[in-house]
């Protein structure tokens, strides 16, 4: 089982010691108590969101629904800002809502933190969110990062200056926080700079130099393993301008694009040409990304060359791979327009991730789900860069991420992008029959049964004109789905049969295949043919254990749980429903969880316990509000639960069930499933 609390908050691991800044911490926790909203303000590099993350994390133990990082650096559409939060918080895109709608729904009674991480470049998209969230939400607060204030009248602001660097003969002059920095980032590479007058005197002339801006002084940190201190300073100062003789805070942008500037004329040529590549990327990437998208015969050793610019501080290390600075990325990013390479650069990394997305939808069907949706989240920010309506690869990329807009619950995410490639995709494309029946299935998961109807049926249509079994066998597969949710049962079993004949003329090896034998299953259960459910349900699990499949297995599980019940059969039926548990919840599949316990808590109840039947009630409300869902299962399998609820008063009465159902209410998730598992 999962062991972090992934529920509560995202906050990352500090990889280097913090530095100073200490007052600038104290006082963004006080306005954190006094207002809603403190934006931290200052040029790039001069350390804003290590001081946002390190308050945040302070306040972990006051905000009980958890303490939220979302980094907009990457992002470049203002129109996705709600569903790039949504993501982080986890709540599922299955309704009819917009995101904005979505996500200040809910916000709303909610005591949390968010932290919303470089919103110069999406002011106005950030300032309308953000007073939605603030008129809705009053037990949220937010702490914004930017170069500039976002403009709402709620708003306290916390400019943050570069350190105080050290001045010749002060005292003490080893305690101040610009020279600290430099000795602390520099002691992997040059141990000792402190032991020496000498070196601790050059150290404090590179900080000077550098304005005590904290990114100038890591990168020079960075290259002390590559010239003596001394030889270092006597470098800046030559290749800087002279600064006045004044401890006079000044605007600090021109010093930090010098230090960069600086940085990248004493990379070698592979390092500066690497840079430049990487700017492509917009978020995460590891070193197979850079390779694929980066890598050629001019380039050299990748990983190699990856390694040298993280410990010259131009890239972070984040967990999995690196992330470029944003004020490195800018420079980057002008350095490729200069080499004439941004066109082929970009063609390259839209393919990569077309062919990530297409490994992902192949991988799915086995045994590698959980990586597979990490890989996916790690690579998302990239994603959405590459899926561009005028990229000629947008329209298959769309629709290959069927398995992220559907399975991992962001509908309305994919909703928006598939619209937005519809509307310029022409209908001579052959991918165009995948990107309808995937528009189709994340409208009729959102409860839009006429639109997805009409996407599945122009998909169907399209891919029989192509040839295309495989997305007839999914299109029709979508029509199955919007029967059953339409309530036409009868419809369902001709639908599946003619899905199972298209994947057999396209001899198609996929996950549709059991995912239209549990929507059979589903039907027939409802009919309440429980002997047949479950025949076809051993076969759903026949196939998903042949590859390894998992989440479509738990799909099946859970609706077996309830056949299984329906027959008396009360051991099999927990079993079942424990299988599907386990599974969506390593998936976090939110939706899937709280339906695996609510039918534990009726399984209970037919067993006849109260108190466990209570406790598992209380948790699935409590289930249901930490992961913002809606609601639990069709309009008709409302009645078990009810059932089950009275059926446990009667064995309690009205007042301990109760005040076991409050119990339950108060377990954290964690603790919630642990026991519905037990």
């Amino acid at each position: 089982m999962e062991q972090a609390q992934w529920w509560r908050g995202n906050l990352p691991a500090e990889t280097d010691g913090f530095i100073g800044r200490e007052g600038e911490v104290r006082r963004l926790l006080k306005l954190l108590a006094d207002t809603p909203l403190t934006t931290v303000t200052g040029v790039g590099g001069i350390g804003k969101s290590r001081i946002a993350i390190r308050a945040a994390r302070r306040r972990h133990e006051h905000h009980p629904d958890g303490t939220w990082l979302v980094e907009l650096s990457g992002e470049r559409d203002g129109d996705l800002l709600a569903h790039t939060v949504a993501a982080v918080l986890g709540i599922p895109e299955r309704s009819a809502r917009t995101a904005d709608e979505t996500l200040v729904e809910f916000l709303a009674g909610r005591r949390l933190l968010l932290l919303l991480d470089n919103c110069e470049h999406l002011l106005p998209a950030c300032r309308d969110l953000v007073a939605q969230i603030l008129a809705a939400a009053p037990g949220v607060r937010i702490i914004a990062t930017s170069r500039r204030p976002l403009g709402l009248p709620q708003e306290a602001l916390l400019p943050v200056g570069p350190f105080d660097a050290p001045w010749p003969q002060e005292e003490g002059m080893a305690g101040d926080d610009a020279l600290r920095l430099l000795l602390d980032r520099a002691a992997a590479v040059a141990p000792g700079l402190e032991a020496t007058e000498t070196g601790l005197a050059a150290a404090a002339r590179i900080c000077r130099r550098l304005d005590g801006v904290p990114l100038a002084v890591e990168l020079a940190a960075g290259w002390l393993g590559d010239m003596p201190v001394e030889r270092l300073a006597d470098h800046l100062e030559s290749r800087f301008e002279s600064q006045p003789d004044s401890r006079a805070p000044v605007p600090r942008h021109r010093t930090v694009r010098a230090a960069i500037r600086w940085s990248h004329e004493l990379c070698g040529p592979g390092e500066r040409l690497l840079w430049a590549r990487l700017s492509v990327f917009a978020g995460n990437f590891d070193a197979a990304d850079a390779e694929r998208v980066c890598g050629d015969e001019h380039l050299g050793d990748v990983p190699d060359l990856l390694e040298s610019l993280a410990r010259r501080f131009l890239l972070v290390r984040v967990p999995g791979g690196y992330r470029q600075p944003v004020t490195v990325r800018e420079y980057g990013r002008e350095r490729l327009a200069l080499l004439g390479d941004e066109a082929r650069l970009v063609r390259r990394h839209r393919h990569h991730y077309l062919d990530l997305a297409r490994r992902a939808e192949t991988g799915w069907y086995g045994p590698g789900q959980e990586e597979w949706a990490a890989r996916l989240a790690f690579a998302m920010t990239d994603l959405r860069l590459a899926l561009d309506p005028a990229s000629p690869v947008s329209v298959e990329l769309a629709g290959t991420l069927w398995i992220l807009w559907f399975c991992l619950g962001r509908s309305n995410e994919g909703r928006h992008h598939m619209a937005r490639v519809l509307e310029s995709a022409s209908v001579t494309d052959p991918h165009l029959p995948r990107l309808l029946w995937a528009d189709g299935c994340v409208a009729i998961a959102r409860g839009e049964l006429e639109r997805g109807r009409r996407r599945a049926e122009a998909a169907l249509s399209a891919a029989l004109d192509w040839g295309d079994y495989a997305a007839a066998g999914h299109a029709q597969l979508r029509l199955a789905g919007r029967a059953l949710c339409a309530g036409a049962l009868d419809e369902v079993e001709p639908c599946v049969e003619r899905v199972r004949e298209y994947f057999r003329r396209a001899e198609a090896d996929t996950v549709g295949e059991p995912l239209a034998l549990v929507t059979m299953a589903m039907a027939v259960t409802w009919r309440g043919e429980f002997d047949r459910a479950v025949s076809v349900l051993k076969e759903v699990q026949r196939l998903c254990d042949a590859h390894g499949e998992r989440w479509a297995r738990a799909c099946g599980d859970y609706v077996l749980s309830i056949a299984q019940l329906g027959l008396g059969r009360v051991s099999e039926a927990a079993e079942a429903a424990r299988q599907s548990l386990d599974v969506k919840w390593r998936l976090r599949d939110a939706t899937g969880v709280a339906l695996a316990v609510d039918q534990l808590a009726v399984i209970a109840a037919v067993e006849g316990d109260g108190r466990r039947t209570a406790r598992l009630q209380g948790a699935v409300v409590r289930l249901w509000a930490t992961f913002g869902l809606r609601g639990l299962g069709q309009a008709g399998m409302s009645e078990p639960r009810t059932v089950a609820e009275r059926t446990a008063r009667q064995l309690l009465g009205d007042e301990t069930y109760d005040a076991i159902f409050a119990e339950g209410y108060e377990t954290d998730p964690d603790a919630a499933v642990a026991y519905a598992l037990h």
